[in-house]
């Protein structure tokens, strides 16, 4: 008899990709979520080398899916909150201004499915994997939040990345499996101002360029701009015993088309003033090495541990730092971060599991980079994370997930294209609060 998974969980599926594009998404470890879905967010982030659902494994190692013995379905929503500050002083004046902030959306589904010999699987997975974003208003004693051109004015950012992965996995023997991804990727952003394009500066008062009261106006880069981005995922699982597995993968970079804007000059005071100027900036994806071990020592108790390297040193848009010769910010100036994740999942019974984690990640900005980074301050580190699984019916499960990214803080003083200021800093604050659901359905 053929097997079929119920027309309901298809028709969620659909839904899932008709609203996964739309939604907006924010970020743990670096710019990425450190997990994707209920039963991964709330073991740490962790299963490169334990599969426990189709959602975290195509995220994080794609030769997992052959774990998994019959046609699966997965489908989470998240739901993300970020408070997000920011703290600056110049001089005799300072002030602090938080964010709006609101729960946001993330949904992420996979589908897999063995072949007939059992020993090559395929599936696809749609994942709102990572984002940024703030929504600061002009402030009266906030500096770096002053109005325009004094300071920055109202700073707006949202930056939004989808993935889509197919995926096939192999059994090479009884013991290792490999697996393969093709990425494609979807990304927005919309920054305001925007400090990677030229400035439009004006002598000031005293008529005189390039001294102190000059006056410069940034542009907007708010009309969102989408672009596609390519790569690969390549992973491999190794059963050492009935009891330990170990996993390894690497993300490929992820390549972008540049990012580009139709805008205008915003300096009131020169005749280019609302005159059309065309923005572009380039933003890659940085590669990930990942390695993981898991451990069985029970029918109820399985064990996660992992390891991941993010080299945004080496990415376009995030590796560069400082002005260029025009007085355009030439990008976030990261660095490479580490990321350790463990977790835990515990059957009280065949039918209900309990889930903890922990995931601690590098923080990407460096202090001195406080300012550059006012747009995107991906600076949590700390993560604690808890969930719950039950299968209400036979074959179908239920996770609920809930986890903290607590408060951390990074500032620097204030930098203009003639250097650091003395007397001035820039400290943004950052924790992260979210709520997770996901349904898994298999025959």
């Amino acid at each position: 008899m053929a097997r079929h998974l119920p027309r309901s969980a298809f028709l969620v599926v659909v839904l899932a990709l008709a609203i996964a594009p739309a939604a907006p998404v924010e970020a743990t470890d670096g710019h990425f979520l450190h997990g994707i879905g209920a039963i991964n967010s709330a073991m740490g982030g962790a299963g490169v080398a334990a599969p426990a659902d189709l959602l975290g494994t195509i995220y994080l190692n794609p030769a997992g899916i052959l774990v998994f013995e019959q046609p699966r379905v997965d489908l989470g929503f998240e739901m993300f909150k970020a408070d997000r500050r920011v703290e600056s002083v110049f001089g005799p004046y300072s002030g602090s201004t938080t964010s709006k902030s609101a729960f946001v959306p993330i949904p992420a589904f996979a589908w897999s499915t063995r072949l007939k010999d059992g020993k090559v699987a395929v599936g696809v997975g749609g994942l709102g994997i990572g984002g940024f974003g703030v929504d600061y208003p002009v402030s009266m004693t906030n500096p770096i939040l002053a109005a325009r051109p004094g300071g920055f004015g109202q700073v707006f950012s949202n930056y939004q990345l989808l993935k889509i992965a197919p995926v096939v996995a192999f059994a090479v023997n009884d013991k290792v499996t490999i697996g393969l991804a093709g990425n494609v990727d979807w990304a927005t952003l919309a920054v305001d101002p925007f400090p990677a394009a030229s400035p439009a500066v004006d002598a000031g008062p005293d008529g005189t360029p390039y001294t102190a009261d000059d006056r410069a106006y940034y542009s907007s880069a708010t009309a969102t701009d989408g672009v596609f981005g390519f790569g690969f995922q390549a992973g491999v699982l190794y059963k050492a015993s009935p009891v330990v597995t170990v996993g390894a993968s690497y993300t490929s970079p992820q390549y972008f088309k540049p990012f580009q804007w139709q805008s205008v000059y915003e300096n009131p005071n020169l005749p280019s003033y609302q005159m059309p100027r065309a923005i572009e900036f380039k933003l890659n994806i940085p590669a990930v090495y990942a390695a993981g071990l898991g451990l069985t020592p029970s029918d109820r108790l399985k064990l996660a541990a992992d390891f991941r390297y993010i080299t945004y040193d080496q990415t376009a848009g995030f590796k560069d730092s400082g002005y260029d010769a025009t007085g355009a910010v030439k990008g976030f100036g990261w660095t490479n971060i580490k990321v350790v994740a463990i977790g835990a999942e515990y059957k009280l019974t065949p039918t209900l599991a309990l889930r903890g984690g922990y995931n601690y990640t590098g923080n990407p900005v460096p202090n001195d980079y406080a300012m550059y980074n006012l747009t995107a301050p991906a600076i949590v580190q700390h993560h604690l994370t808890m969930g719950v699984g039950f299968e209400p019916l036979p074959r179908v499960g239920v996770s609920l997930a809930y986890y903290h990214a607590f408060e951390n803080s990074g500032g620097g003083p204030m930098v203009f294209p003639s250097g650091a200021v003395p007397g001035t800093s820039v400290t943004n604050t950052m924790k992260e609060d979210s709520l997770l659901v996901q349904f898994s359905f298999s025959r």
